[in-house]
């Protein structure tokens, strides 16, 4: 196989919030940022997203925050469909969703990851890549986010 993880430069933390404008503001003035839009994921016709190996509907609402060294993604559900997002908030509430990589070789990376004990939860596409949400919680205590630019 090859594939390559940056391991060493995480890009991202995701957060889980009940509500995107409070956490919006409310981050933009811990960080002493300008408070950054609040936007919305394409539907499944875009993303073809799979949540369990089943379509995923479920979509979000996200802002970000691109600090020195890492980015905070802020993410809402905007509904109840199934998801990772839903899942994950209706379990445990507002907090840490999940640490992001950045990858090539997505097919190789999530084959890797299968084999290490660490389930496929929910994937899709965006504009200019895809995504992975792997289940790791048994190992490193979290959910993995791969991040795959064309």
């Amino acid at each position: 196989m090859s594939f390559f993880i940056d391991r060493e430069h995480p890009c991202q933390l995701g957060v889980l919030v009940e509500n995107m404008e409070e956490a919006t503001q409310k981050a933009a003035a811990f960080f002493g940022k300008p408070v950054p839009p609040i936007v919305t994921t394409a539907g499944y016709e875009q993303t073809q997203a799979e949540y369990r190996g089943a379509p995923c509907y479920g979509r979000i609402y996200q802002s970000f925050f691109d600090l020195p060294n890492i980015q905070l993604e802020l993410i809402q559900p905007m509904d109840e469909m199934p998801s990772v997002w839903r899942e994950c908030l209706d379990e445990a509430g507002n907090g840490l969703h999940h640490l992001a990589f950045q990858v090539k070789g997505m097919a190789e990376v999530l084959a890797d990851c299968q084999a290490k004990g660490m389930p496929l939860l929910q994937r899709g596409e965006y504009p200019g890549g895809r995504y992975a949400y792997v289940d790791d919680r048994a190992g490193s205590g979290m959910i993995l986010e791969f991040l795959e630019n064309d």
